[in-house]
């Protein structure tokens, strides 16, 4: 069996390294002419590092990427509201960084840059894949890798949708002395219907975001959205000003997601994985740990399930529902929660950011690191002892 990767993104890489390390024959194709990144930094959770630890990646990730100690959440003025400890969600990496890492390790012939698909067609034992060239693939086994706004996906399933939650997300890098509060620590400021985050991507790097309330399509200058931030945030700290003041890019997004995931995660011969089937806001810091989790899982069930294509696709989706619905549904309410028009939505969901148990946001994070189920379907010897530290009490 050779599987057929259509996107070569985070999850699309992390799906080839694990079907390396299975024995089992891929192709990656992907539409830009090399494999990066357009984006900052991406937060790990322990079990996704120990996930890479399988996959012969961990200590690469570990050295380039930045540990993190504890979780500050402050009002505008950087007063502390809450601190807790980042026990299973402390990592934080340059984005680009770890595509060039997930790449490192996989053959380059295997690897189709300057592929654009632009259709799949779906038929019993086999899918076509139709290329911006002209040219057609015909493959036993598809994977779409290709992101929210997926063209397989739109070829298969066009009833799935895009959906804005009516907020815009501003990330950007800025080189400077990392201050002694921010060195090992994730700080996420709130207030007056604004939020702003920072994170530690190394010694030397900041990672921040900053969200307001907006609806989908705006556009920035890129000549005035510098002084523009200033401006909206000109009541928060002058650390977080300090940042935009010294950001060296601008990325801007409006978050969405494509709706609770409970639907099918495949089609005949062709499945989905990460965003392309559940894409979800970023207010979990987990849309890029649920890629390779996928990525993993399903090449778990490939390499188990032999011939049987769409049995492994079947038993992907039922063993990865549970978590990415947690995920996706989570995210959306605490998005629609903390920026709520509404006064008093707005206070009872900072009273639960705030207040809630210590050992209820602990057990949230167990299961989200919790990676014991894939050592059930190892059939191939990669996952060793991964999950076992992770489990629930």
């Amino acid at each position: 069996m050779s599987v057929t990767i259509l996107g070569g993104g985070i999850g699309g890489l992390a799906l080839a390294n694990a079907l390396h390390r299975a024995g089992i024959d891929f192709e990656l194709y992907e539409q830009a002419p090399e494999l990066t990144e357009v984006g900052a930094g991406i937060g790990l959770s322990r079990g996704v590092l120990e996930l890479l630890d399988a996959l012969g990646l961990g200590e690469d990730v570990r050295a380039r990427g930045q540990r993190l100690e504890r979780i500050y959440l402050t009002d505008p003025q950087l007063r502390v509201r809450r601190e807790l400890p980042a026990n299973y969600s402390g990592f934080c990496i340059h984005r680009a960084l770890l595509i060039e890492i997930l790449a490192s390790r996989l053959p380059a012939e295997r690897l189709h840059l300057s592929s654009r698909v632009t259709g799949v067609r779906s038929h019993t034992g086999r899918a076509e894949i139709d290329f911006a060239d002209g040219t057609t693939l015909e493959s036993g086994c598809v994977v779409a890798a290709d992101g929210i706004h997926s063209v397989v996906r739109q070829s298969l399933f066009p009833e799935v949708r895009i959906r804005w939650i009516d907020q815009t997300i501003w990330r950007g890098i800025t080189r400077t002395e990392v201050p002694p509060m921010v060195a090992g620590g994730y700080i996420e400021a709130s207030g007056e219907g604004l939020r702003f985050l920072s994170v530690p991507l190394n010694a030397e790097e900041i990672l921040w975001l900053a969200v307001k309330p907006a609806p989908p399509g705006e556009r920035d200058d890129p000549e005035t959205v510098r002084d523009e931030l200033l401006q909206l945030f000109h009541n928060f700290h002058p650390a977080f000003r300090d940042l935009i003041r010294q950001s060296q890019n601008f990325l801007r997004n409006d978050m969405a997601d494509l709706g609770p995931p409970n639907r099918p995660w495949h089609h005949q011969r062709v499945g989905f994985l990460g965003d392309a089937i559940h894409a979800t806001t970023p207010n979990l810091a987990q849309g890029g740990c649920q890629a390779i989790e996928d990525g993993v899982c399903l090449a778990l069930c490939l390499a188990a399930c032999g011939s049987d294509v769409e049995r492994a696709f079947r038993d992907y989706g039922r063993l990865r529902l549970k978590k990415v619905a947690f995920v996706v549904n989570t995210s959306w309410r605490i998005g629609r929660a903390v920026h709520s028009r509404n006064p008093l939505v707005y206070h009872l969901a900072r009273l639960m950011v705030e207040r809630s148990p210590a050992s209820f946001v602990a057990r949230q994070e167990r299961f989200l690191s919790d990676m014991s189920y894939l050592r059930e379907i190892d059939t191939v010897g990669m996952m060793g002892g991964v999950g076992a530290a992770a489990a629930p009490a």
